[in-house]
């Protein structure tokens, strides 16, 4: 049986911003922001708002790199990958008996989990 969660936009945006100015700077870095920056150019909306919403709203795909080797290519966000971390994400909170339920504001430890599922598909850090 395949159950299939709903998750609006916003709240996705906010957890990923979460993780992107928090909860996963010590192990990523996306280099090609311009990706990003062109949908947006004049707009106040911050630098992780922007990666996000071009994924979520223009479909682009956002390539992560390792933080300490900037040659090492992790993953990519993209919607497709959005939705497999937050599959990944919802087996590991019932798999460790965790009592997460999904909650726009998690904190920068949820949210790097759920970042590490989207960009690796795994955890690797931490």
């Amino acid at each position: 049986m395949k159950i299939e969660i709903i998750i609006p936009d916003q709240e996705i945006e906010d957890a990923l911003i979460t993780a992107l100015e928090g909860g996963s700077n010590y192990w990523y870095f996306i280099p090609d922001v311009q990706v990003a920056q062109r949908h947006y150019k004049e707009t106040s909306l911050a630098l992780s708002q922007k990666v996000i919403r071009a994924v979520l709203e223009h479909n682009e795909t956002i390539d992560v790199y390792d933080v300490e080797d900037e040659n090492t290519h992790l993953g990519s966000i993209t919607q497709a990958n959005i939705q497999r971390g937050f599959q990944l994400w919802f087996a590991y909170t019932q798999e460790h008996d965790d009592a997460i339920i999904f909650d726009p504001g998690m904190d920068a430890d949820a949210a790097d989990i759920l970042f590490q599922y989207i960009v690796m598909g795994e955890l690797v850090y931490g």
